[in-house]
């Protein structure tokens, strides 16, 4: 057969197509190359090293919280975590111990990475003050463009108050990868940066006995320096451990029962995580007849001399309005001036005090001393308080204001709401010659100015807090205090100093009237001390018998004293300290008084200061 006859022929203009669209196919491909290898080379170099290297963001080194003496109140623990060698990017790995991350280590079986954990020594005693650190939350990450979701920022107290200083910066790890994911080689590695380091003002081992003796009761005590503001306890009771929140557990058994441990913390009934030091408000009670006081003396409403008659009722129209003595006794203290008012708190004089003065100076006096607003101390979430004026009742409440609102507002009670720090602000003023100082948790911050008070009206005031802590006054557990450290001689300041108690007890009503006809009330018990010769009169030698006998009885005490003794002989500690005691009302005990449960708490930290262990009807929990 003729194959010529079987060809098929393709028409000129058919070929040159064909040959064109090849042309252009190679043209685009051409160009594509050079893109690739020329114009966008080291971009697609990039992105293949990219996916053949891994960065590994390291955990922060958060920075050191230290007491007042430079040791640690909240620092930080590793946690060995173990990775396979060919682990895959987001392998989470598996907590060992430290025996087994060496083991593992020395064997070169295992990619071992330290976890810092968040470790607090003086767990419950500062946990308040102190806090806890937690993991980032989804808001956290849209609000502060510096976190990671592996995180661990602060949730409270100074850890979230200073949170950003003491978080550090992240190191990075490198890893090349293969085509699978898997971890091959460590190509570079650039270690965390540490957060600042914070020293406070507190005093752990104050708190600690402070914390003990408060027990499970609902309270506060707070302690503080009377020259610089400065805080050396700050105790809200019941309190928490906050290294059930940070530190978990190898055993996934004991793992379980820790989180049912936080769980029984976030839903206990005593709201645990409320701190009751700066957050809560409570009617002062006859602690405020300190501002009272100094009110009518400043205002020129009255003075030292000023006497009022006290018949055990003052009667005004329809309302009676009773002094303490007499409805509890049946007692009256007839003619009464400010000094002996204040050693016998006696509401009959404050009653007229506070007429005399009128409520809107009173109001505008009790600002001064910093009520109604918040002290600027370095945590979140405190509190303003309330100091009402007739203006404010008539704007919020649509009342008037009454003279029976005035009589209350006198004695501390009404529509008057202050916070345990407040209270401890204005003991701090009184004990350093109206010298107003704001209260700080950080060592080097004190902030203070004068309050324009006269000499001589502290000096009035003052010796009649002198005279409540004495024999005739209102605290009768300092009644052998006093008796031994104050000797009558010179002013009241250099008695203070000398090592005597100047003080003011309160016991505060809130709430409604019962089928008894008596209201609940909430304990109050307010000190200024001098330490110098407290200090100097401890017996090494009595010190250590007491340790001796106490150290069958297993109580924490008199080692607290032997670590403290040895800071205090190498640091400076205060020349004055204030102590403020709260001692809430509960169910157990719903009338609460200030002498009878509030000041025996102070008393046994004053005595644990000198070496006298506190007795065990004082110990954690038992009501006095």
């Amino acid at each position: 057969m003729d194959l010529d006859r079987h060809q098929t022929s393709i028409a000129p203009w058919k070929f040159r197509a064909q040959v064109a669209a090849l042309g252009v196919v190679l043209t685009l491909l051409l160009v594509r190359l050079v893109d690739l290898q020329i114009i966008q080379g080291k971009k697609m170099w990039e992105r293949a090293e990219d996916n053949r290297l891994f960065l590994e963001y390291l955990p922060r080194n958060r920075g050191v919280i230290l007491d007042r003496f430079g040791d640690s109140l909240a620092h930080n623990q590793p946690q060995f975590i173990s990775h396979k060698l060919d682990a895959s990017l987001f392998d989470l790995g598996e907590p060992v111990s430290g025996a087994d991350a060496l083991a593992r280590i020395a064997t070169g079986s295992s990619e071992i990475v330290v976890q810092p954990v968040r470790h607090y020594p003086f767990g419950a005693a500062l946990a308040h003050t102190v806090g806890y650190v937690g993991a980032v939350s989804s808001d956290d990450l849209i609000t502060d463009s510096d976190l990671r979701p592996t995180d661990i920022i602060g949730k409270s107290g100074l850890e979230l108050f200073y949170d950003f200083q003491l978080r550090g910066r992240p190191g990075t790890k490198q890893y090349e990868v293969d085509a699978l994911g898997q971890r091959r080689a460590v190509i570079s590695e650039l270690a965390s940066e540490p957060g600042a380091t914070l020293q406070t003002t507190l005093d752990p081992y104050l708190s600690s006995v402070a914390e003990s003796l408060l027990g499970d009761k609902r309270g506060s005590v707070i302690i503080t320096d009377a020259k610089t503001g400065a805080i050396l306890t700050l105790i809200s009771s019941p309190s928490y451990d906050p290294n059930i929140l940070t530190e978990t557990e190898l055993d996934p058994d004991k793992e379980r029962e820790r989180k049912k441990a936080v769980q029984a913390l976030v839903t206990h009934p005593q709201r645990l995580f409320f701190d009751r030091a700066i957050s809560g408000m409570y009617p002062p009670g006859s602690i405020f007849k300190l501002v009272t006081a100094m009110a009518g003396l400043e205002s020129g409403a009255f003075d030292e001399n000023t006497t009022v008659q006290d018949d055990g009722v003052l009667t005004v129209n329809d309302y009676s309005y009773a002094n303490w003595y007499f409805t509890q006794y049946g007692r009256t203290e007839g003619p009464i001036q400010l000094v002996r008012a204040i050693s016998r708190s006696n509401d009959i004089y404050f009653y007229k005090a506070a007429e005399m003065i009128g409520p809107n100076k009173l109001a505008d006096f009790s600002r001064v001393f910093g009520f109604g607003r918040p002290t600027g101390i370095e945590l979140y979430g405190e509190a303003r308080g309330l100091i009402a004026d007739p203006i404010w009742k008539e704007q919020v409440l649509g009342e008037r204001w009454f003279l029976g609102n005035t009589y209350h507002f006198g004695i501390g009670q009404g529509l008057t709401l202050v916070t345990p720090i407040q209270i401890a602000q204005l003991l701090q003023s009184i004990a350093n010659k109206g010298t107003y100082c704001q209260p700080t948790l950080l060592l080097q911050n004190s902030s203070c100015q004068g309050l324009g008070l006269a000499e001589e009206h502290l000096e009035l005031v003052l010796r009649g807090m002198l005279d409540v802590c004495s024999l005739g006054g209102t605290a009768y557990p300092f009644f052998p205090h006093n008796t031994a450290f104050r000797t009558g001689e010179g002013s009241a300041q250099q008695q203070l100093k000398a090592g005597a108690v100047a003080c003011k007890t309160g016991t505060a009503e809130f709430g409604s009237t019962d089928e008894k006809g008596y209201k609940q009330t909430h304990a109050w018990f307010a000190a200024a001390v001098g330490t110098k010769s407290l200090l100097s009169d401890v017996s090494e030698e009595a010190v250590s018998d007491q340790i001796e006998r106490l150290a069958t009885e297993e109580t924490p005490y008199s080692e607290w004293h032997k670590l403290w003794k040895e800071q205090v002989a190498t640091h400076d500690f205060p020349e004055v300290i204030t102590i403020t005691v709260l001692v809430e009302s509960d169910e157990i005990e719903p009338y609460r008084e200030g002498s009878r449960d509030a000041a025996p708490i102070a008393a046994a930290i004053i005595d644990w200061m000198q070496g006298k262990m506190p007795k065990s009807s004082l110990v954690v929990g038992s009501a006095q």
